[in-house]
């Protein structure tokens, strides 16, 4: 909002539907057969949009066995269970090291009705839902992440006590930021204007698309993406191939022409030393070579026709 005592720009919507909850539920189930590196992709579509460029270049790494997976679970979606008990805010307070926010303020939510904060520009609504965005679940934005205070002398993690009403019964539970959220909190999803689902089309009609089908869809995408990263590695290793590998001179039925058709990343040094290597006949046939070509061929040749003679 960018006029003064605006209402804060974070409504927040309690209990969607469990038919969601039930299909992100599914996607973990049936991500269990996939590859880590597509699982760590489902881990990170259900926080963000859109992957940026460093999130591909990592996964493409998790790809090739360069670095760890992180996969999905069901602390990273919405717990189907929260969805049949009624979970409602309470409090957000205990605020420690978030924007400017004091430490002693108490963020109190009405059990029925609608709670409106408000409050001049800088006085900390966003700061307030950002952390309701962390803590709870919500669409994030790669860069939309809690800071701490810029003038404090020392910074440290933002963190949290989150108040909340799980079937009645009063809960709390503590939050600080780059740390798994409670599971409970996943029944509440926070929006505003970066996490809405929904978007504008070419004719301004509004479409809505459910977040089970963003997640696949994007996730299909991060594969497009993945295999073309992939292809152009193979074809710079390609075209660094010595012409020897690519039009080796052995024939197929010799050992040697064997070894190159199958040459893989499962070749055994000691099988291409061992072809490599002469043997004692061959030494001596080598020799026994080199000193025929040494001599004047016409000669030599008239002298093995005078002793078949």
């Amino acid at each position: 909002m960018s006029s003064e005592n605006s209402p804060l720009d974070t409504p927040i919507a309690e209990g969607s539907a469990s038919s969601e909850a039930q299909v992100l539920s599914e996607i973990v189930t049936w991500s269990a057969d996939c590859p880590v590196w597509q699982r760590d992709a489902l881990r990170r579509l259900c926080s963000r949009d859109k992957l940026g460029q460093p999130d591909l270049d990592e996964l493409l790494a998790i790809c090739k066995g360069e670095k760890e997976g992180r996969p999905i679970t069901a602390e990273h979606i919405r717990d189907p269970a929260a969805s049949n008990v009624d979970v409602s805010l309470s409090k957000l307070h205990n605020l420690q090291n978030v924007n400017a926010l004091q430490p002693g303020e108490i963020l109190s939510f009405n059990k029925t009705g609608l709670t409106v904060i408000y409050g001049d520009n800088g006085a900390g609504k966003s700061g307030y839902a950002r952390v309701l965005k962390q803590a709870c679940r919500a669409r994030l934005p790669k860069d939309d992440i809690v800071l701490p205070n810029i003038y404090a002398a020392q910074r440290g993690i933002p963190q949290a006590e989150v108040g909340f009403r799980m079937g009645g019964q009063n809960q709390s539970v503590a939050w600080k930021q780059g740390a798994a959220a409670d599971a409970r909190l996943t029944a509440i999803s926070v929006f505003d204007s970066r996490t809405a689902a929904v978007h504008v089309d070419a004719t301004n009609d509004l479409a809505y698309t459910p977040l089970p089908l963003r997640i696949m869809a994007a996730l299909a995408e991060t594969c497009k993406e993945i295999k073309g990263k992939l292809n152009a590695e193979i074809r710079v290793i390609e075209n660094q191939t010595p012409a020897i590998l690519k039009n080796p001179e052995g024939g197929p039925d010799t050992e040697v022409g064997q070894l190159l058709s199958g040459l893989s990343a499962k070749t055994t040094d000691a099988k291409v030393e061992g072809l490599a290597e002469l043997s004692e006949a061959d030494e001596a046939r080598l020799k026994t070579l080199a000193v025929d070509l040494a001599n004047d061929p016409a000669r030599v040749a008239r002298q093995l026709q005078t002793s078949y003679d």
